[in-house]
């Protein structure tokens, strides 16, 4: 090979490495932006994760406060309802400053009261069957619901 082939061929040889060079140069110069990119993007999600703690922060303070203040109310309600009189001393109290004794409610007089109307006369029915003086009685006293449930009133 002649001095002059030679220096062809490595000029050949040179100018494929320059495009290759050239090449790797760009594709550098593409992954550089495109870190660069990645990386504003990151920056964008740490500060949205830094807010995002700061209001998680803030709203476990409010929640810690609520839950203060709730407690507080609930205490205050225990001491309302523990200081307040119920209505059957209140009544007593009543009846005893113009010298009437009180009554007090028997739980079969609520518990009567409580009744539908179809139960009242669903007794009153059993109560004729069984003992019609009794009925009576019982009819007498729970007229309404008798007729109510009858569909008389």
């Amino acid at each position: 090979m002649t001095l002059e082939e030679r220096l062809n061929s490595l000029k050949e040889a040179f100018t494929g490495k320059t495009a290759e060079v050239e090449a790797k140069a760009s594709e550098v110069a593409s992954l550089s932006a495109k870190v660069e990119e990645l990386t504003a993007a990151m920056s964008a999600k740490d500060a949205s994760l830094a807010e995002f703690a700061a209001k998680v922060e803030d709203l476990t303070a409010k929640l810690a406060a609520a839950d203060e203040i709730r407690a507080k109310a609930e205490d205050q309600a225990k001491e309302i309802s523990a200081s307040q009189e119920t209505a059957d001393k209140k009544a007593a109290a009543i009846a005893a400053s113009v010298g009437v004794a009180p009554l007090e409610v028997t739980p079969a007089e609520v518990a009567a009261s409580s009744k539908s109307d179809e139960d009242i006369t669903a007794e009153w029915v059993a109560l004729k069957q069984s003992d019609p003086k009794a009925a009576s009685d019982f009819y007498g006293k729970n007229r309404a619901a008798i007729l109510r449930s009858a569909g008389l009133r």
